[in-house]
């Protein structure tokens, strides 16, 4: 990120066990040595996992209490968000995606009477996963807090508490915040609401946030403590439990604030206590891919605990009509009251494809509707946009830093406050900066509608999102112009953020190379837009060779005849010796995410060489460095990268990251670069081929359920690096193209489903064969010298972590007070 405007930030899902490694070395020898020692977690036509006890692996362990707001731990229902720490006996700060332009929070509310727990020397506290509480406990008293699955709401239930102590329970905001402050009965509210029409690109709609405090206990009695603070005061009731309920639902003003509050505050939303919150976290946990690992040093266990936190804080922070996360922020998890370093209400497309394709690998679909539905959404006004700053052109230019109501205006931080001059996306006009001239991030959209499209089959979803891939085709095909050499050409433009203002550079290059082709098939499958697809058929051709320059200086321009030498790597633009302003490996963009370029094939050897000689190494808590390792093959590469980006930047015992001292906000970037390097490194199918660990580390075990293209699963085991199952659960009907896992060895395809096994696949030495698959039914692909039916069963199990985990200088929880 730079100190002015921050860079830009990153499918598949695995569930991997720990057993001791049963095989060591590699290729066909390995199978042939291993084989007795081996055992799967297939049985009777299943992939057998124990999800509490995988899930609970971790759950994050606090041995003394997180009494810093960098400590609080992350809550969530998708809408409503909160950060959980234990200041003032114990405090939640409220947030909510949609109180914008500023992202203000509805409140912090502070349970004083909590204090005998969280100050106790038998303190311990847990962020449970599976149920999606923290519950804590000390002193004889528990405190299990939870954000409701079914209502805006957060619950803290106690026990242990002293009957006739009187609790009083403050909800309070902070200057310059101007709510009104009203208590009635046994509730007490803050309000306030505004309108977006201060800020450069207002949308003139209005905001607003509201929280309510009640109590289920005795007495309970609301009042007013001061324009700011409100609270309630009762008593626990006999037994010494008690209650709080903190509301924040959606809130724009216009009616009786106490009146709205207590209406949605009656009854318990059927929850009871908290049993529906835990039953929706439940039926998450079982329908997405999970991951367990295990290494000798602990590296693989402790990056399988931040894979597993980042689907947590996706699906905790999901929304459903923008995303819950900006810039790369855990926005619903901020414990900073109304502090933000990036403009709260501009939203990153780099600092989000990450978390779009880690969602996606693990099958967990529904945690990106947000992203899909704010351009979905707003595509007329990105049009409009696009008409106004770029006259004469056609379609939409998705701006990289869009405020939430399409426009590419984007508020910077200056001197603490947001400064008067906007920053101007996807514009024609105005100087050249950061993202000025960035035209493919349309182009990045367009392609995750379509690897969605793949992965679900949705023809529903293609059709609702198509307008988008369409509207950024017509947009880049209006803006490239032909050159004397017959090729397209595309000048000004940005090389993301990182060259300014020059020609060609390889990030539209690769956009449209990889982008055209499928918005022309979705026309075609959707019977759309013949003219769209002939527009395309045309321009394909005139598509230029991605920009080469020199590997040692990285400054000369070269010509693609430069490969021949081996000498040369993928370039910027075709100016490659322009001033770089950020720290992006740019060159890489055809090898991830548009998956152009791979471990094999024509180009490979020439990604690989701008890998190992890209300019920016492990630069940023959003680097993309593992997930290019592990789709080159790199598998010594994905492991070290992801260690050290870990120790570097994930901070937090929450399990997320934190950018840098000057920015205090919780970030969820880095734990969904983890999450989409793993699954790569374990399982690619992004060009039709199935790679079966392509890129894993030899000294990693593995268990793992893995989502491919068109609802297909494959269950994955691998020991020593070595695959011993691979399964795959079909979910349509396709000739299922697979690499063969064991190189050099020979290997068969085999029903999987309950009942004898039938051969699909003959024994065969073959590099790629060809499996035909139907919906419904297992397969087991098997070396033949060690076939998955004779290796003893043993299901992936786990247990629930009992200690926080440690890597290098960072924790993922808290270690006992000394």
């Amino acid at each position: 990120m730079s100190a002015s405007l921050r860079p830009r930030p990153l499918a598949v899902s695995v569930l991997l066990f720990a057993l001791a490694p049963a095989w060591t070395g590699g290729g066909a020898a390995a199978v042939a040595t291993g084989s007795a020692a081996a055992t799967t977690a297939w049985h009777d036509g299943r992939f057998a996992v124990d999800v509490p006890g995988v899930v609970g692996r971790s759950d994050v362990v606090l041995g003394q209490p997180n009494t810093a707001p960098a400590q609080a731990m992350p809550l969530g229902n998708g809408s409503l968000g909160a950060a959980v720490w234990a200041a003032g006996g114990m405090t939640a700060q409220l947030n909510r995606a949609d109180t914008l332009p500023d992202r203000r929070s509805p409140g912090q509310v502070v349970v004083p009477g909590l204090s005998a727990l969280t100050q106790a020397a038998d303190y311990h506290g847990r962020l449970d996963l599976y149920d999606g509480k923290f519950v804590q406990s000390g002193g004889g008293m528990t405190a299990t807090t939870y954000v409701r699955g079914t209502k805006d709401e957060v619950v803290i239930d106690v026990t242990g508490a002293d009957p006739g102590a009187t609790q009083n329970v403050e909800l309070h905001l902070w200057q310059p915040r101007t709510p009104t402050a009203t208590a009635r009965g046994a509730v007490a509210t803050l309000a306030q609401s505004w309108q977006d029409n201060s800020q450069p690109g207002a949308s003139g709609q209005t905001f607003g946030a509201l929280a309510a405090v009640t109590a289920d206990g005795r007495g309970v009695q609301a009042s007013v403590v001061d324009p700011l603070t409100v609270q309630v005061s009762f008593r626990p009731h006999a037994d010494g439990t008690f209650r709080v309920v903190v509301a924040a639902p959606r809130w724009t003003g216009g009616r009786d604030a106490q009146a709205a509050a207590a209406q949605y505050l009656a009854g318990d939303g059927g929850e009871g206590g908290g049993i529906a919150t835990a039953a929706w976290w439940h039926q998450y946990w079982n329908h997405v891919g999970l991951m367990r690992l295990s290494s000798a040093d602990g590296s693989a266990q402790y990056l399988e605990s931040i894979r597993l936190i980042s689907l947590y804080a996706s699906a905790a922070e999901r929304g459903s009509v923008r995303p819950g996360s900006q810039a790369g922020v855990a926005d619903l998890f901020d414990s900073t009251q109304d502090s933000h370093s990036w403009d709260p209400a501009s939203y990153w497309g780099w600092n989000l494809r990450m978390m779009v394709t880690a969602a996606l690998g693990a099958g967990a679909f529904g945690d990106n509707d947000g992203y899909f539905a704010l351009y979905r959404t707003e595509l007329p006004a990105i049009e409009s946009w696009t008409a106004s700053q770029f006259p004469g052109a056609s379609g939409a230019c998705v701006p990289e830093t869009m405020r939430f109501s399409g426009v590419g205006i984007q508020v910077h931080l200056s001197g603490g406050s947001w400064g008067a001059n906007p920053y101007l996306d996807c514009s024609s006009q105005g100087p050249p900066r950061y993202n000025a001239r960035t035209l493919s991030t349309g182009a990045e959209v367009a392609l995750f509608v379509w690897q969605t499209y793949t992965a679900t089959d949705d023809l529903a979803f293609l059709r609702q999102n198509y307008p988008v891939m369409a509207a950024w085709a017509r947009f880049i095909l209006s803006y490239a112009k032909q050159g004397p050499d017959g090729l397209l050409h595309t000048s000004p433009s940005n090389a993301h953020e990182t060259q300014w203002d020059v020609s060609d550079p390889v990030t539209d290059i690769t956009a449209m190379d990889a982008v055209l082709p499928l918005v022309a098939q979705a026309a075609r499958l959707l019977h759309r837009d013949s003219d769209l697809v002939d527009q395309i058929a045309a321009a394909l051709p005139k598509v230029l060779p991605y920009p080469r320059t020199d590997a040692a200086t990285q400054t000369q321009q070269l010509s693609p005849a430069a490969d021949a030498a081996g000498q040369d790597v993928i370039g910027l633009s075709y100016q490659q010796s322009a001033a770089t302003h950020n720290v992006e490996n740019l060159g890489l963009e055809p090898v991830w995410p548009y998956g152009l370029i791979g471990d094999s094939g024509p180009l490979s050897d020439l990604a690989k060489r701008t890998f190992t000689d890209r300019l920016f190494v492990e630069r940023n808590d959003w680097s993309l460095d593992p997930i290019d390792a592990a789709r080159l093959g790199f598998a010594d590469s994905v492991r070290g990268i992801l260690i050290d980006q870990t120790e570097n930047y994930q901070t937090r015992p929450s399990g997320l990251a934190s950018f840098g001292p000057a920015y205090p906000e919780p970030y969820a970037e880095q734990s969904a670069v983890v999450a989409t390097a793993l699954q790569d490194a374990l399982v690619q199918d992004y060009d039709g081929l199935l790679r079966i660990a392509p890129a894993w580390p030899s000294g990693w075990d593995a268990d793992a359920t893995v989502y491919i293209q068109h609802r297909t699963k494959v269950d994955v085991e691998v020991r020593g690096g070595v695959p011993t199952t691979v399964a795959v659960e079909a979910g349509a009907d396709e000739r299922l193209s697979v690499r063969n896992p064991w190189p050099g060895a020979r290997l068969q395809v085999v029903t999987a489903d309950r009942g004898p096994n039938r051969v699909v696949v003959p024994p065969a030495d073959a590099d790629v064969v060809v499996v035909p698959v139907r919906a419904g039914h297992d397969y087991l692909i098997e070396p033949v010298s060690a076939p998955t039916t004779t290796q003893p069963f043993a299901p992936v199990s786990g247990v629930p972590a009992t200690v926080s985990k440690t890597l290098g200088p960072v924790s993922i929880g808290l270690p006992p007070a000394s």
